[in-house]
């Protein structure tokens, strides 16, 4: 069995689609809504990229699916208003009530939309209304963004069952889904309460495969990972201030979404640097439309391959190599991050070259891991200018990496996707990397056939058979523990609860003892007297 090419569209499979788009446009004119698709997004179909991109790549390069979803999204957008509303027809009640908002960036310099959970009670607030407010910020967002991905914070803290609706809920999901593919950056669950853990588990069940990789359960300990401290809110262990106020959208022409090679409309996009740099070792995500320019040269390195990480057997492992040349007159320090860093050993991931001084960097797919999941991977090779003298001691150079914000511009970039051979052959790699049809590693359920960035939908054959039947069984492990979890604390409400009524019934025993008692002997009393 052979795995199917990387799932990056080429400029010839974005005219297809464009063209498939334009064909069905004139075939079936008379059933598109009244007054015709909108003018921006016909804009951005037939003016851009970026926008069939990301159809593509959510459909795995299909055009008849690719098609269907971009037509559906039209329709969508044109009977829905999306381009209409605006602040003068929106609830601004509900907006300034501080529900969900955009703050400051992720570790990647993505926005972060915010969601504060426990301001919502269900039943209080205009279903209808607010999904209006949901998808201002949303295309707000992606105007002031340029159609960059967005991170997502539902913020969990003091929240209750009164507070989540799961009507709300997958209207979010649904409309992610359906209509905003290859949009989602993360979505971080920040402090779960163990009562909600049910309504978060069924939640996960409605995101496709992809979005569940997405997904991270976060607390105060290892929300670093996905937002640095300039960026995070007080609420959540960081140095943010920040109380809501809504603040008028200057609205202003938006830009087409950037083409595959980073271009524009024909014209070359200057170099863009990531808004903050996160800790050393937290994952780094790129935007599907790589709205980053990818350099054939840098000012400071070549990078060989230019674009794509080629995986190949070597004995039992799966390695690929990047090799870097210092092309500047200084020397300079880099250093490597993955969107996955658990599935990769990359070798050396920091260093220092001098002038005119190459290092070949390894980097070797783990065992246990999927080997359909490289293609949705990618890697970001950094560097920046540094005195002749510095030390290479990696201690050192992990410190210096600490120390340094990207926001000076002095960070130079170099964005490499992954990707096996075109026949790669599979055979003799199931004993060492596992199945290639589930995602046994990181424990998600597939959704089904609307994927977010891409991979194969395999089916397993000989071992691969053996690893999906013992997936099942995990899985079928963690519901019985879920529910056994469940069982115990509702047995312990139960012993409290008959604590207290024995308690009650005991008090009320000697109570109605006493009673009848002190009764009795006054009636005996009465008896002693009338003999008398």
């Amino acid at each position: 069995m052979t795995l199917p090419e990387f799932l990056n569209p080429t400029p010839e499979q974005v005219a297809e689609l464009r063209q498939l788009f334009r064909e069905k446009l004139e075939k079936d004119a008379a059933k598109v809504p009244a007054g015709g698709f909108h003018e921006h997004d016909l804009k951005w179909v037939f003016e851009g990229d970026g926008w069939l991109i990301k159809f593509l790549e959510n459909n795995d390069i299909s055009m008849k699916d690719s098609l269907k979803q971009l037509w559906e999204t039209m329709e969508w957008r044109k009977t829905s208003g999306i381009n209409d509303i605006r602040e003068d027809n929106i609830r601004m009640e509900y907006i300034n009530d501080g529900l969900m908002f955009p703050r400051g960036r992720d570790v990647d310099g993505k926005t972060v939309f915010i969601f504060k959970s426990k301001l919502y009670v269900r039943g209080t607030r205009n279903l209808t209304d607010l999904k209006k407010c949901f998808l201002y910020w949303i295309e707000r967002i992606i105007r002031e963004a340029n159609d960059d991905l967005v991170t997502i914070v539902f913020d969990l803290t003091d929240a209750g069952l009164s507070n989540v609706d799961m009507d709300y809920t997958k209207y979010i999901i649904n409309t992610f889904k359906n209509y905003y593919p290859c949009s989602l950056n993360y979505i971080l669950i920040y402090d779960l309460p163990w009562i909600l853990n049910a309504t978060f588990q069924l939640i996960k069940k409605l995101l496709p495969a992809k979005a569940v990789d997405r997904l991270r359960n976060i607390n105060n300990k290892n929300i670093r990972e996905y937002i640095d401290e300039e960026n995070m809110q007080k609420c959540w262990g960081g140095q943010d201030d920040y109380v809501f106020e809504f603040v008028p959208e200057a609205r202003k022409p938006m830009e087409l979404p950037l083409t595959q090679n980073g271009t524009q409309n024909g014209i070359l996009s200057k170099k863009v640097h990531f808004a903050n740099l996160s800790p050393p070792e937290s994952p780094m995500i790129e935007s599907a439309v790589n709205n980053f320019s990818e350099h054939i040269d840098g000012e400071m390195l070549r990078i060989k391959p230019q674009f794509t990480i080629t995986f190949a057997k070597s004995g039992s492992d799966l390695v690929g190599t990047v090799e870097i040349t210092n092309v500047d007159s200084k020397a300079v320090s880099y250093k490597i991050k993955t969107t996955a860093p658990e599935k990769f050993r990359v070798r050396p991931s920091t260093g220092v070259l001098p002038p005119s001084a190459s290092v070949t960097i390894n980097v070797v797919l783990q065992q246990g891991q999927q080997i359909n999941t490289i293609n949705r991977e990618k890697f970001l090779v950094m560097c920046i200018g540094v005195a002749n003298d510095i030390s290479s001691n990696p201690q050192e150079l992990a410190e210096l990496w600490k120390t340094i914000s990207a926001k000076s511009g002095s960070v130079e970039q170099h964005r490499l996707k992954c990707a096996l051979p075109v026949n790669f052959d599979e055979s003799g790699m199931d004993s060492v990397f596992g199945s290639s049809g589930g995602n046994i590693t990181s424990g998600t359920d597939h959704y089904g056939s609307v994927p977010s960035y891409g991979g194969g939908g395999m089916t397993p054959m000989g071992g691969d058979k053996q690893m999906a039947h013992l997936q099942q069984t995990i899985a079928h492990l963690n519901d019985t523990t879920h529910r056994l979890e469940a069982q115990v604390k509702r047995n312990h409400k139960l012993q409290w609860i008959t604590c207290i009524l024995f308690v009650l019934l005991s008090v009320a025993i000697v109570y109605i003892l006493k009673v009848e008692i002190k009764s009795n002997a006054s009636q005996y009393c009465s008896t002693i007297e009338g003999h008398h």
